[in-house]
């Protein structure tokens, strides 16, 4: 078994080792390299269907190899070549002798040797018809396996004609949507240096970044005892004297400007944003260096006072890519997609479509009515190969019977008959030259036709990929350049999202200050409550639990109450900025007008109703409670009245002063009852208060 290679450029058919099937396709170039001498960049390896073989896959992993099914191969360094390939021409040995060895055995007497020699001759020339068929054969197979080879490059054409057009289309999709949309990117670009003239006068508060803050200070005093001395931290240093202002490292802890960086002066790419990004930066460091200039001296435990404006903070936070990069990188994409330049190179790609679609070139005409042809010549070439054969067994078979008869009578009609046939046989064997000499001329067009079409294939295609290479790149610009609009729509709101965060911080911690407030009132006394109600019911279950009346008369007396308002809430908001209202009154102060109405004070909802249900939850449990008290108070004075009634005489006489106890004691059975009934009431009070506060919360 061995592994075949077809060069389609000469169409040479080349065998190596099997076990070169389990290794990867690298393998297997390298072993034509250094076997064949076709270096590895000018080798292309392609298998029936048009699939170009990946270099870091198995060979066997392709249903190709086999005598009849391939692997083609093309040689570009060939392709490329000024000359077409030159088939060599083979020449049998005696192929070209027969003549003259048929005209001087037509002149030999006829005698038993010229018997022998004609017969010897006859199996030569039958020998030689083997070979040439079999010659003629291996053209044939050769030029259908070129067209083989033709037909698999035409299908990998086809699928990168089809990839290129699909990567064509949407590109054309993609920059025909930017084009709709370029006025509204110039007006976000626009909006955007308005919003830096904004960022660049709102102060940065400080408790929003006061960890990476003090970092950067802690590096900066480090870097100063060190007195600059290498070491280890040197990276460290560096980054953090690139992330401070010059001025801090000039002015020994004094009024530091607000930044984490040394802003980057680039050359303005538009005017009308560009100078106003330079602007509001200069705008936004003036004031600190004033400030230093005017300050005194802090105390050397003290740290630096924090002025950062947002836009400083913004323009640290993907360095080296602040605002100012961020805008020049839109315009400079919006130059490069300039129509005048993309519009030309979009024509010029539909004429690589209209190439790579060249039917002309693609298809070989008459190729499959010419191989026809010669699959008939190789049919009449076996024919004539059978013809030399019979004609030779006859000669074998006259030369043993006139060996046999050893009559010389028979000699001359014998050696005639063998002189015919000698001249039939070198008649087949003019035809079989004849055959080669057309199929080796055959073989030679092919691959001259094939040396122009591949050039053409080669070319269209080398065409096609560095399209395609501009293509990716232009469609990963216009992809990036709206990223980047994106991010600039973003940056744009960010000083209204700035003031509306800082509003909802405070706005959140002061509901949470409310709403713990509310919440500790409303579980103290619901907890009460369920607490007092939970020992009633624990003690009148220890007296009723071995009553003969337990789940026969009175069923459901082992329930206890859902507990409710018992437990104080989760915490919640912990993450929240250390932002105060007093934060709040400050970029009041300090910010421009354009943000003033973001930056009221926020109005929190009513917590009045639920303080008022809360206060009267409060009222009932403590009438709950007194009713409770004066109920058992009651209930000890009757039962010492009844004790002390049924130890008097029933003989003695009723006093005035008895029938006044008498009347106390029902007025206070009345005062029980009523207690209890109006106990009855406040629990029902009770119940729809707090069954409406979560829908007055």
């Amino acid at each position: 078994m061995k592994l075949y290679v077809f060069l389609v450029n000469t169409g040479t058919t080349l065998t190596f080792d099997t076990e070169l099937a389990v290794q990867n396709v690298a393998d297997l170039k390298q072993a034509i390299q250094t076997k064949y001498k076709i270096a590895i960049q000018h080798q292309v390896l392609v298998v029936n269907g048009g699939e170009c073989m990946a270099a870091d896959r198995k060979v066997c992993s392709y249903s190709a190899g086999t005598d009849t099914n391939p692997i083609f191969l093309f040689n570009k360094e060939m392709i490329l070549c000024e000359r077409p390939p030159a088939i060599p021409k083979t020449t049998f040995s005696a192929e070209n002798e027969m003549e003259l060895k048929v005209e001087e055995s037509l002149m030999m007497p006829a005698v038993f040797h010229t018997v022998a020699s004609r017969t010897q001759l006859a199996v030569e020339m039958y020998e030689i018809a083997k070979k040439l068929c079999s010659f003629c054969e291996g053209l044939v197979h050769d030029e259908h396996l070129q067209h083989q080879g033709w037909a698999a490059i035409m299908a990998n054409l086809e699928d990168c004609t089809y990839s290129y057009q699909k990567l064509l289309f949407k590109f054309e999709n993609v920059y025909s949507s930017y084009l709709q949309s370029i006025d509204d990117i110039k007006l976000k670009l626009t909006h955007l240096g308005a919003a830096v003239s904004i960022m660049a006068k709102i102060p940065l508060l400080e408790c929003l970044t006061r960890h990476s803050y003090r970092e950067c200070l802690e590096r900066l005093d480090s870097s100063a005892e060190q007195g600059g001395a290498e070491s280890e931290d040197t990276e460290n240093e560096k980054s953090a004297e690139a992330m401070l202002s010059p001025e801090m490292l000039n002015m020994n802890k004094r009024s530091v400007l607000a930044s984490f960086c040394k802003s980057v002066e680039y050359p303005a790419v538009d005017g009308r944003v560009s100078e106003k990004v330079n602007e509001n930066r200069e705008s936004s460091q003036n004031p600190s260096v004033q400030d230093s200039d005017t300050s005194v001296e802090l105390k050397e435990n003290d740290l630096p006072s924090f002025n950062v404006s947002l836009l400083d903070w913004i323009n640290v936070q993907d360095r080296p890519n602040d605002v100012e990069s961020l805008v020049r990188k839109c315009f400079d994409s919006m130059s490069r997609l300039d129509p005048r330049i993309i519009q030309p190179f979009l024509a010029d790609c539909r004429q690589t479509i209209a190439k790579l679609d060249n039917q002309n070139m693609k298809a070989i005409k008459g190729l499959e009515d010419r191989l026809y042809a010669l699959d008939q010549m190789i049919a009449s070439c076996s024919r004539l190969v059978n013809e030399q054969k019979e004609l030779a067994q006859g000669f074998l078979a006259n030369q043993k019977r006139a060996e046999n008869l050893k009559d010389p009578s028979v000699l001359p009609d014998l050696c005639l008959s063998h002189a015919n046939q000698l001249m039939i046989m070198l008649t087949n064997h003019r035809k079989l030259l004849d055959i080669k000499q057309k199929c080796t001329t055959a073989k030679q067009e092919l691959a001259n036709n094939l040396q122009v079409r591949l050039k053409w294939c080669c070319f269209v295609m080398l065409h096609a990929d560095q399209d395609g290479e501009k293509l990716q790149a232009l469609l990963r610009l216009v992809t990036e350049l709206l990223e980047r609009v994106k991010i600039v729509e973003k940056l744009s709101n960010v000083p209204q999202m700035y003031c509306l965060a800082v509003v909802e911080v405070v706005r959140r911690k002061m509901f949470v200050k409310h709403y713990r407030e509310w919440a500790g009132a409303l579980i103290k006394d619901g907890k009460h409550l369920y607490d007092a109600e939970k020992a009633k019911r624990e003690s009148f279950g220890k007296l009723f639990r071995k009553s003969f009346l337990r789940n026969r008369l009175f069923r459901g007396l082992e329930a206890w109450p859902p507990s409710f308002c018992t437990r104080k809430p989760r915490r919640f908001d912990g993450e929240l900025p250390d932002i105060s209202l007093s934060d709040l009154q400050f970029l009041q102060s300090f910010c421009p007008s354009e943000v003033q109405p973001l930056l009221r004070v926020p109005i929190l909802c009513d917590f009045e109703p639920l303080h008022q249900h809360v206060l009267a939850l409060h009222n009932l449990v403590k009438a709950a409670q007194s009713l409770d008290e004066m109920s058992q108070t009651i209930t000890d004075l009757l039962n010492e009245q009844k004790a002390s009634n049924s130890q008097a005489s029933p003989q003695s006489v009723t006093t005035p002063r008895m029938e006044i106890f008498k009347d106390l004691c029902a007025l206070l059975y009345v005062l029980q009852v009523l207690w209890k009934n109006c106990l009855q009431t406040v629990l029902m009070l009770i119940h729809l208060i707090l069954k409406q506060l979560p829908i007055q919360a």
